[in-house]
C-alpha cells in the first residue's frame, strides 16, 4: 500500500490542453506541468495546479525544481499535506496566501532528499540482507 495520497479533481491531456489553449502535443513537451503516470492510466493532470488559463507559478517552479527527483504522483501529494516546516499549511495553502516561493522550494529540498536517503539506506539493508 503507498503513502501517496492524491487530491481531484484531475483533467485529461485534452482537458488541460485545452484549458491552457496549447495542443495535446505541446502539453507533453512541457517540463512545468504537473502530470501524474502510472501503468494503468493515461497521464493524468491535478486541477489545482492551474488558474487564469496558466500553470500557477508556484507550482510550475516547483514541478521543473524537483521532478527529476520525485514521480508526479509524490509530488501532487507533497502539495496538498500539511508540512510542518510551512507552518503546517500545505504548499498549495502557503503559495495561495501568498507566502514566499524559496522557502517553499527550500523546504521540497529538504523533503526530497530525506526521502531519497531513506531509500538509499533501505537499498543497503537490503543489500546486506541478501
Amino acid at each position: 500500500m503507498s503513502d501517496i495520497v492524491l487530491v481531484g479533481p484531475f483533467w485529461t491531456r485534452a482537458e488541460a490542453a485545452e484549458y491552457l489553449g496549447i495542443t495535446p502535443d505541446q502539453l507533453c513537451a512541457r517540463s512545468d506541468v504537473l502530470r501524474i503516470e502510472g501503468h494503468w492510466l493515461e497521464e493524468t493532470y491535478p486541477a489545482l495546479q492551474f488558474c487564469d488559463h496558466e500553470v500557477r507559478f508556484e507550482v510550475a517552479a516547483l514541478v521543473e525544481f524537483v521532478s527529476s527527483d520525485l514521480p508526479g504522483a509524490a509530488i501532487a501529494d507533497w502539495l496538498t499535506r500539511p508540512n510542518p516546516a510551512l507552518g503546517a499549511l500545505t504548499p498549495m495553502e502557503w503559495f495561495k496566501t501568498g507566502q514566499d516561493l524559496n522557502t517553499a522550494l527550500d523546504v521540497a529540498q529538504a523533503d526530497v532528499e530525506a526521502v531519497v536517503s531513506r531509500i538509499s539506506s533501505t537499498r543497503t539493508a537490503l543489500a546486506g540482507d541478501a
